[in-house]
């Protein structure tokens, strides 16, 4: 947004006017001061998160501002959800990612995904679909929809020059490439959800659940519940995109070939550094998934984020060959990382914190009994529904935010496990496909020039509903089997 325009100006006061509205409006009797003033408080926050009428960071930084003059918290409580383990885990996940990319490890992996997969329209598809939604759950799906979206374009160029030389009379197809780009982005969005550290929203999740529950989500118990849902929804938007919105052909596409070979080439061979890189990423990778059944009974303090963080730091102790005198990762690359999401993540973190100290949690359960007459399965499948067409609009971490605490009391009042409600909301908040400003995604591919928002909307519409009802029946059926729980009661150990 750019900054002075009166939209900009508008948004800016409706945060602070909103939070004396709320002030001023008669205090219930059963909420605590404390509760009112975290009312107002967020009502503030999230105007200006969904505007964006500051940036998003700066925003993140209020809740330092208001809770101590508020009484809401002190600074001390409140700056400490900015140190959080999440975001060091967060850090140390990014670093990697980082590594990967500077050494142009995940190029290559993307490349060889392409190469193995075949040269028609619907095989290249497939393997960009495979190798953006592999490469997604572990490092961030911008980053992965900036280093595959050159790749597309290089291929749909060859492809409609050689069409419109062959067939000057005829309209140039351009089914294959809206189809090829926006799979790139919607594969990145749906790829983040396999690995608690491939999408932001599944860490303020994890931190929700450990602020409120004292409960740490294991990497390999989300792993096991996320892989094979990113692998039905991945294979569904093969097949919708294939078979049924662009109807995709079985012929080779002119010049592929030789695209994905001159990439290939250009990187040359692996070299010392990318085995290196990929080597601690696999032994990362690795530890993360088997940290529970094989490390802890060794190592009983070691856990996800200190296992991101020895990867992280070995990075800047190897040596690189290349470059001599420097080493696999330098602070001067790693500046990149995206700092603006950790203090976003702080002040999600701080403003769920004083749902619960404040106990606004409490309140809003009270007010929730009249839900209880539904069944599970309903509130289920509205709740993931409602999340999945309102982040269409909205800033999807600012959202799982704010219905974390909410999704917390509505399970107290109901009876009901939380980490139901709470995952189906998380995953559900990475599914918004019809619109170009949903995620960033698919604002980077609707600015290739490639699509038009009708093109987004048709491809988008459907898929979002494939997504909605394979999240209800994975999260009503395999979440109790794979972790163990029972979805119809909320543990006494929550209480």
């Amino acid at each position: 947004m750019k900054w002075g325009n009166k939209h900009q100006w508008v948004y800016i006061l409706l945060g602070p006017l909103l939070f004396l509205i709320v002030k001023l409006l008669p205090v219930p009797e059963d909420l605590s001061p404390a509760a009112h003033n975290v009312l107002a408080s967020t009502a503030w926050l999230v105007i200006w998160w969904l505007t964006e009428a500051l940036p998003i960071a700066i925003t993140s930084l209020l809740p330092l501002i208001l809770f101590p003059l508020l009484s809401i918290l002190s600074i001390k409580v409140a700056s400490d959800y900015y140190a959080s383990p999440i975001i060091f885990l967060f850090l140390g996940g990014f670093i990697l990612a980082l590594a990967m990319e500077k050494w142009n490890l995940h190029k290559r992996i993307a490349l060889y995904i392409i190469q193995k997969t075949g040269t028609n329209q619907r095989q290249i598809l497939l393997g960009f679909i495979a190798a953006t939604g592999g490469l997604s759950m572990w490092i961030s799906n911008t980053a992965t929809t900036m280093m595959m979206l050159p790749i597309a374009l290089s291929i749909i160029s060859q492809f409609n020059a050689i069409l419109e030389s062959a067939a000057t009379d005829k309209v140039v197809d351009k089914k294959f490439g809206k189809a090829l780009v926006m799979s790139i982005a919607f594969s990145a969005s749906i790829g983040g959800m396999a690995t608690i550290v491939g999408t932001p929203t599944n860490l303020i999740l994890v931190e929700g659940v450990k602020q409120l529950y004292d409960y740490d989500i294991p990497f390999d118990q989300w792993f096991m519940f996320g892989l094979p849902l990113v692998i039905l929804l991945l294979s569904i938007l093969w097949w919708h995109f294939s078979f049924n919105v662009f109807k995709l052909s079985k012929q080779q596409v002119p010049g592929a070939s030789q695209v994905i070979q001159k990439e290939i080439h250009s990187l040359g061979k692996m070299s010392y550094e990318e085995k290196l890189v990929a080597i601690i990423f696999g032994i990362v990778a690795l530890a993360w998934i088997l940290r529970k059944p094989l490390l802890s009974p060794i190592i009983p303090n070691i856990n996800d984020t200190t296992i991101a963080l020895i990867g992280a730091v070995s990075l800047f102790i190897i040596p690189s060959r290349q470059q001599q005198g420097r080493f696999l990762m330098d602070w001067a690359y790693a500046k990149k990382l995206p700092w603006e999401v950790v203090l976003l993540f702080g002040g999600a973190f701080a403003l769920a914190g004083s749902f619960s100290s404040s106990g606004l949690t409490t309140f809003l359960a009270s007010k929730m009994t009249a839900l209880a007459s539904f069944p599970f399965w309903v509130m289920l499948l509205a709740i993931v529904a409602f999340v999945n067409y309102l982040t269409e609009l909205t800033q999807n971490m600012a959202t799982c935010t704010l219905m974390i605490p909410i999704l917390a009391a509505l399970s107290l009042t109901i009876d009901v496990h939380p980490l139901g409600l709470m995952i189906g909301m998380t995953i559900a908040a990475s599914c918004a496909f019809m619109m170009p400003v949903a995620t960033a995604p698919n604002a980077i591919v609707f600015g290739s020039g490639q699509l038009e928002i009708k093109d987004m909307v048709r491809a988008g519409f459907l898929l979002n509903i494939f997504s909605i009802i394979l999240i209800t029946l994975f999260v009503y059926f395999i979440l109790p089997f794979i972790w163990d729980i029972d979805l119809f009661v909320y543990p006494n150990s929550y209480k």
